[in-house]
């Protein structure tokens, strides 16, 4: 829709999981499937209930080569296929085709939305944002904050990890937060006794001086997370963006394949002067790496690949600077034929792309 009007959906389901009794802009939910169907059908029932009129659910598929379209056609979802894998932004951005409703969200195949997400989500976007800005130079490229003049074109929610979790005890795997400590999830057993904590995936996405994207609020327990509305970024996960402010930006650049795309929509969100805010009332549970696994050597080196991408696009040359010498020191620290310094590699390689892409001013969709 243009930004001069609305359409207005009767809302599903409502904060307490009846119905909603306002309206509200109207949405299409993306989920991206890869060899996951159960999880997919799981995220897609969880949102289904909430969706109203005007509302449209898509599941792309990402050419699984599996029996994935026809598991997930079976329970009733609309199923849009790609022709190859082409990772997670280009199966976003095919969902995306030919939008016509007024926000897009997007939910993680490997998400489960509370009741009310959807209402939550879509609520600071009910009113279009201000037109966007004349995209930054690459001298006003200086830092990840949010301008204040500027209207709410994205909201990003508060995404719990699923189930409960213990401080870890030495030389146990766990989830790592270096505000928190180390964290290990218990049986469900356990978590039915109501034994462990709740923690938060993310508040949304920030960026540190060395080009680091990162989730605020990790590893938090719940109960102790008080973040305010304003934040850098979104977190791909469970997000929603205004379909105008979307086109203005391009989508989800492509080249990343996956991981940092939500950094790099977040920069580029700033940079047309829009805001994004966090929704603490917009509740998923997220199964934490289910897709991939957090330290799989795939995501390990595309994550540092696609860290020094977007640093070098979007941050100054101090910000680079300190990332690539973080970079490299751990590369040494875990080996020079590791994944990490595959990344390294791969990473210094597209550079000048980056920066030239930079220097000009580059905001279109990122199919590179």
């Amino acid at each position: 829709m243009g930004a001069q009007q609305r359409q207005c959906a009767a809302g599903g389901a409502g904060p307490g999981g009846g119905p909603a009794t306002s309206s509200r802009p109207t949405a299409r939910v993306v989920i991206v499937n890869w060899r996951q169907p159960e999880l997919t059908i799981r995220a897609a029932r969880s949102i289904t209930a909430q969706l109203g009129g005007g509302d449209t659910l898509v599941v792309v598929d990402n050419a699984s080569g599996d029996d994935s379209v026809e598991r997930l056609s079976r329970a009733g979802l609309t199923v849009v296929r790609s022709s190859r894998n082409l990772g997670f932004g280009a199966g976003v951005n095919l969902g995306a085709q030919g939008m016509s409703e007024d926000v897009l969200v997007l939910l993680n195949n490997d998400a489960m939305a509370e009741p009310g997400f959807l209402e939550a989500i879509l609520a600071p976007l009910s009113e279009p944002p201000a037109a966007p800005s004349t995209p930054t130079t690459s001298a006003q490229k200086t830092s990840p904050r949010a301008t204040p003049e500027s209207a709410p074109a994205a909201a990003t929610a508060r995404i719990l990890l699923a189930g409960r979790w213990k401080p870890a005890a030495p030389g146990r795997d766990a989830l790592v937060s270096p505000r928190t400590g180390r964290w290990t999830r218990i049986s469900d057993e356990a978590a039915a006794r109501g034994e462990g904590e709740v923690l938060v995936n993310s508040t949304g996405n920030l960026v540190d001086a060395s080009g680091n994207g990162y989730d605020r609020d990790w590893l938090v327990p719940a109960e102790q997370e008080h973040s305010p509305s304003q934040v850098f970024g979104l977190c791909g996960g469970a997000c929603a963006i205004d379909a105008d402010a979307w086109r203005a930006v391009g989508g989800v650049r492509t080249d990343l394949f996956m991981y940092y795309e939500d950094t790099d929509l977040s920069w580029r969100l700033h940079e047309h002067g829009y805001e994004v805010a966090f929704v603490r009332g917009a509740v998923v549970h997220h199964e934490h790496a289910a897709s991939s696994g957090a330290d799989s050597p795939m995501f390990v080196r595309v994550n540092t690949r696609n860290r020094i991408l977007v640093a070098a696009e979007h941050s100054p040359w101090p910000v680079l600077l300190r990332a690539l010498a973080r970079t490299t020191a751990r590369a040494a620290r875990h080996g020079l034929r590791g994944p990490v310094m595959q990344g390294l590699r791969e990473g210094i390689a597209g550079i000048r792309r980056a920066r030239r892409a930079r220097a000009i001013g580059a905001s279109g969709p990122r199919s590179r």
